[in-house]
């Protein structure tokens, strides 16, 4: 191990000299201090130690190659792991607090405070990771695109046809309580495991083929079946047909799907076949106006 790698563990070393400092102090404490003061000690000794065993966990789960163990094997490894790991802590602290494990999970107290939590959205969320996990609408490094009405998205429109209010981005985490997506723009994006659940997904990573579907209104003076035929030859693989006729302009709706190009990509490459093709047109239409004068 590299001295940059030993580096990274002084949070480590910290907790643990801090719980062994707390146990000295514990030992020479006075009785009458120690009695009314040592659970707390102790509880915060059991903080200090699960939570470095948690960091030194956490980085080895971390360290796990999604090609050794699979990718689905890798995040619910992480998953159940946090998940034992903050219940072992809990259940120490309440040790610790000379509370006994009957006590806590039959007791009145215990009990409120678990119906007072199920209506609060850590314990939802908590739920909804395990969900995520057990039914896997995606994997740790899928690109999925989700939609859901709690976060609100201005509706784009893209050639004069809407866009579905979508977040983009690659999955690279699911842990307790959010679940980790690198946006297309590359920033983190932490969104609740509850929302998630209720969401509507888009796993790109599941599909082997993309398609596009754009729309364009033109003048009517351009042409509709020249401007058609010539689209159609510059783009063999496309569906370019009529969508609507109006008083001034016509619609024409272009679909295009291929293997291993994502949509933006589409987009561009019908873009860029289409409108040196408009503006050849116009400026024909242009030419002709002007001799006709």
């Amino acid at each position: 191990m590299t001295f940059r790698e030993l580096k990274n563990y002084w949070p480590i070393v910290l907790m643990v000299a801090l719980a062994l400092g707390l146990k000295i102090v514990l030992a020479h404490l006075p009785h009458p201090v120690a009695h009314h003061y040592g659970d707390f000690f102790r509880a915060s000794i059991v903080v200090l130690i699960g939570a470095a065993i948690s960091f030194v966990v956490e980085r080895w789960l971390r360290r796990l190659s999604s090609d050794r163990i699979g990718s689905r094997s890798a995040t619910s490894l992480r998953f159940l792991g946090r998940l034992v790991l903050y219940l072992a802590i809990a259940l120490g602290v309440l040790a610790a607090l000379g509370v006994g494990l009957s006590s806590a999970v039959f007791g009145s107290a215990f009990l409120s405070v678990i119906l007072g939590l199920a209506g609060q959205n850590f314990l939802a969320n908590l739920i909804a990771g395990i969900g995520l996990i057990i039914f896997r609408p995606f994997e740790v490094g899928d690109r999925i695109q989700f939609v859901t009405w709690q976060f609100s998205v201005l509706m784009p429109s893209f050639a004069h046809e809407a866009m579905k209010p979508t977040y983009s981005g690659r999955v690279s985490d699911i842990n307790l309580a959010y679940t980790t997506l690198i946006t297309d723009e590359g920033v983190p994006l932490e969104v609740p495991n509850g929302i998630m659940m209720q969401a509507a997904i888009q796993n790109h990573q599941r599909r082997s083929r993309y398609q596009v579907r754009m729309r364009f209104d033109l003048d009517l003076e351009l042409d509709a079946g020249e401007l058609i035929d010539r689209l159609r030859k510059r783009l063999p693989t496309a569906d370019v047909g009529l969508a609507d006729v109006g008083v001034a302009q016509y619609g024409i709706v272009v679909r295009m799907e291929a293997q291993g190009k994502r949509e933006d990509n589409l987009r561009h490459e019908v873009l860029e076949q289409l409108l040196p093709i408009v503006r050849d047109m116009r400026y024909s239409v242009g030419m002709e106006s002007a001799e006709s004068h």
